[in-house]
């Protein structure tokens, strides 16, 4: 199984604006030695180098995920902006001969999650067939309303590739080939729902837009079969601890709760995700290594949960 993250970002797409290119600049200039700027190689060896909140970015689109199973079956889960990207990536493919199938999952149907419909160029090739599945009834309305005239020039009627919808049973099960996707309610404004994905005794789980406060940790013990022994699990860390206190209800968890759950059923490793878009590359840095340190306070668990955090980019194989 392969996983690849196409939009990494919760609620608004956050582009670099210039401002923020010109401090990067100005951060790798001062980094640098004059043996790292004698000769293109050494200039390319240098900016290898830096860490990537400096040479590049987590990047800016919401919410999309490729994953593969081993059949190389492709199936997205959400449509945010990050699926125009992966969209450019197909049509060099089957899918630019309209040859191409996929499967789409949709976890439910906020803006930064079905955003990137419009753009998503294999749905506009004749030939290609995707189905896309949710456990929510009226999925093909909610979709279709997002390019009503009104919203957008062109319907979804128009992108001429065969789009089915079909309705999964609310935390029900999905097979695609050798591959089970359970999917699992979540606690988030308008409902949420997220995926588990199995294949060949590996567990990968994605819940992005999940709130674990205080109530639902109550009854922590009813999403064990969702977690339980995950090789990888993608959660929502939208907040630090101290907002996710002061915005209850809002829909997010923090990574110090992604932490404790991944504690709880014994996850192997966390990717923190859905990054808040007022957050800039040095603050993930701080998100990410403050994560680390928390789990080294926990000695039970310490070295055997790994921690990492989502990027555009970022390949896994599992």
């Amino acid at each position: 199984m392969k996983v690849r993250f196409w939009g990494v970002r919760g609620s608004i797409p956050t582009p670099l604006s210039n401002e923020v290119i010109q401090y990067k600049i100005s951060k790798a200039l001062s980094l640098a030695s004059p043996k790292d700027i004698a000769s293109e190689e050494s200039i390319e060896s240098f900016v290898r180098s830096l860490p990537l909140s400096i040479a590049g970015s987590y990047g800016g689109n919401t919410t999309t995920l490729e994953v593969r199973n081993k059949y190389n079956d492709l199936i997205i889960i959400d449509c945010g902006t990050g699926i125009k990207h992966l969209g450019n990536q197909l049509l060099k493919e089957e899918f630019g001969k309209g040859q191409g199938t996929g499967t789409i999952l949709l976890t439910h149907t906020h803006w930064d999650h079905i955003q990137g419909i419009p753009f998503f160029g294999p749905f506009y090739i004749p030939g290609n067939k995707f189905n896309i599945y949710s456990p929510y009834k009226d999925i093909k309305d909610r979709v279709e309303y997002q390019q009503v005239f009104t919203h957008f020039p062109i319907n979804l009627e128009y992108m001429l590739a065969q789009k089915e919808f079909f309705i999964i049973d609310r935390e029900g099960e999905l097979f695609l080939n050798d591959m089970r996707i359970l999917n699992k309610s979540m606690r988030h404004p308008g409902g949420s729902y997220g995926f588990r994905f199995e294949e060949d005794g590996k567990t990968f789980v994605f819940t992005s837009d999940c709130e674990f406060n205080i109530d639902e940790l109550d009854k922590i013990e009813s999403y064990r079969e969702f977690f339980q022994d995950a090789d990888v699990c993608v959660f929502d860390t939208q907040y630090t601890f101290e907002e996710s206190i002061n915005k209850i209800d809002w829909g997010h968890s923090s990574a110090s709760i992604a932490i404790d759950v991944a504690n709880m059923f014994n996850i192997k490793k966390l990717i923190l995700f859905h990054h808040e878009p007022d957050y800039n590359d040095e603050k993930l840095d701080a998100v990410l290594s403050n994560a680390k340190s928390y789990i080294n306070m926990n000695t039970r668990r310490r070295g055997k949960l790994e921690v990492g955090i989502a990027y555009e980019g970022l390949e896994l194989e599992i």
